[in-house]
Formats: structure tokens, sequence, C-alpha cells
């Protein structure tokens, strides 16, 4: 896409954090520009470059990792010693290793709450936080994904597909998993996919976007589900509403928050409270949901990224 930037010569390594797990890390841009971690979705979905061509590789010092379990940090797809506080560790363990004082974070999605839970802990490290498409793992953001209240009724259809047992949403996410663990395969892969189909489907604005995952590899899909579901389960193995009732650890920090109006998988409510407890930016998006493989998602998220350089800047050279 014409509007982002190009993100080449890459420096990769393996950092181990604890527990047997070695986290996967990259470098790209200006060694000595400022730095942004960024964080990946899922969770499960592990580092995708694409993520990184929103900062401009001659200013910025752009960090890309896999979180525990995914991408190519090993053990892979390992659910032991993988929970939410372990990955706010590593990422304390990153910084620390790569000499950081302090950094920028980005994140979408389940890389957005990630991004605020390290930040409620680490504060003095984080420089601002530019996210997209954040969501902020409460009960009702559960019951919006999987209910047949929520989301199912903008999709009845695919719901059906995605729940023919009509079960309730809690005992839902426990019958994928056991379909997910079972011995058969074909069952196992039915599950999966059909898993990864429905988040496909709130992902876009159009149940077209299902055919992406209809081709994609069957472990790939698998593993993406069973991460999903080990966190999603154990309600990211955070208390209740944790991000909104810790807002004041972050108020200080310059956040830029983007949003697209029609997001199916998190709701821009969500967001739109989130920037009235701090102080943040919110841009909304028109026409775009919570995918960003878009133009317009692309030219907020460059946007951003050059405003919250400029703020941040000044600050990071004084430390």
């Amino acid at each position: 896409m014409a509007t982002l930037y190009e993100i080449t010569d890459a420096i990769s390594y393996h950092i181990p954090v604890g527990q047997g797990h070695q986290i996967h890390v990259e470098q790209y841009g200006n060694p000595e520009g400022l730095p942004v971690l960024v964080f990946h979705g899922g969770p499960g979905a592990g580092a995708n470059v694409l993520n990184c061509r929103y900062f401009n590789p001659d200013k910025y010092r752009i960090i890309l990792f896999s979180q525990r379990g995914c991408g190519l940090s090993t053990p892979h797809f390992d659910f032991q010693f993988n929970t939410t506080s372990y990955l706010v560790s590593d990422i304390e363990v990153i910084r620390e290793q790569l000499g950081i004082k302090a950094w920028l974070i980005s994140g979408n999605s389940w890389g957005a709450t990630l991004a605020l839970l390290y930040a409620i802990a680490h504060s003095d490290k984080v420089l601002g936080m530019v996210l997209r498409g954040t969501f902020l793992a409460r009960q009702q953001d559960y019951e919006w994904l999987y209910s047949a209240h929520g989301s199912a009724q903008l999709f009845p259809d695919y719901y059906a597909k995605f729940n023919p047992k009509q079960l309730p949403w809690t005992e839902l996410l426990s019958d994928y998993q056991q379909q997910l663990n079972s011995s058969d395969q074909l069952a196992q892969i039915k599950a999966a996919k059909a898993w990864c189909e429905w988040e496909m489907v709130l992902s876009g604005l159009y149940p077209k976007y299902t055919q992406q995952f209809q081709i994609c590899d069957n472990q790939s899909a698998t593993n993406l589900a069973l991460l999903e579901l080990h966190y999603f389960s154990n309600q990211c193995f955070i208390e209740e509403n944790y991000i909104m009732n810790h807002l004041g650890a972050i108020k200080h920090l310059p956040i830029h928050l983007l949003h697209g109006r029609h997001d199916f998988v998190t709701p821009l409510s969500g967001a739109y409270a989130l920037s009235h407890g701090l102080n943040a930016k919110l841009e909304i998006l028109n026409d775009v949901g919570h995918s960003s493989e878009n133009v317009v998602y692309a030219q907020a998220m460059r946007r951003a990224a050059d405003t919250l350089y400029c703020k941040a800047k000044l600050s990071y050279q004084k430390m």
C-alpha cells in the first residue's frame, strides 16, 4: 500500500525470558531512533512485519516481537507459564536486554489490551501509545463476541454455523476447547476453521472476508484458536474491568486511539469510554471495521505515529 513505509533489513534474535520460553524479537529502522514496541493481536497471531510499516524507519527504532507460544517464539503454542502476567514480564526483559530506557508502544485488538496492561504496570517506561481496535477484555466484551445477544444479532446466519448447538457463550467456549483438543483430527480442524471464520466475519465489513481463512493452513488455524481460547476462557487472566479501574496510572501519557465505527469485534463504545478516562485522542474512522488492512486505517495510523514522534522525541532526549 502506497501509504505505508517500506521496512527492510531486520535484525532478529531470541531472548530467554524464563520457564523455558524464548521470545523472538525483530528490529527495523534507525538503531539510534525513537524506540517503538509493536504488539501483535490474537492472542496467538504472532509478529507481522506489516504492523511496523506505519512508523518512519528513518526516525524510529522499530521493535517487533512474538508473545509466548506463538510466531517464532519457543516452545511453540505451549500453554504452560503462558498468562498475561508472564507476557508483561517478558516485555520488561526485552526492554532491559535491548538497553532501552523507555519507548512508545503500539498495538491492535488484543495487542492494544496487552499494551495497556504493560503501560499500567510500567508507566515510567512508556513515552506514549498508539492503539487501534482496542479490546478491553471485560465480561461484556466476551459476551458481545460469543453470546447470542451480541454480535450474533448482526450476523445470525453465520452465528448459527459458529454455534450450531445454541449453547450459552461460556459453554460454547468450553465446547470449542473440547473439539480442538480432540483426538479426531477432522473434528479438530473443523472446529478451528469455524472459530477463525467467525472472527473473520466480525473483522471485516462484509461476510466475504471468511474466504481468507477457508484456505489457511490447518495447523495455524488450530494453534490460533487454541491460544485464543486459553486466554478468553480465563478472562485474559485479569480481574473484571481491570484496565478501566487502573487508568490513573497512565493518564499522564500521550495516547492516540483509532477505532472503526463499524468495528464488530471491539465495539466503539469501549474505546469511547477509554478515551474519556485518559489523556487520549480518539479518532473515529467511518466506513471502517476491525481490520486495519485498508487505506483509511493505514493513513490514520501513519499520521498518529508521526504525531506521537514529535510529542515523545523531546521527552526521550531528556532521559
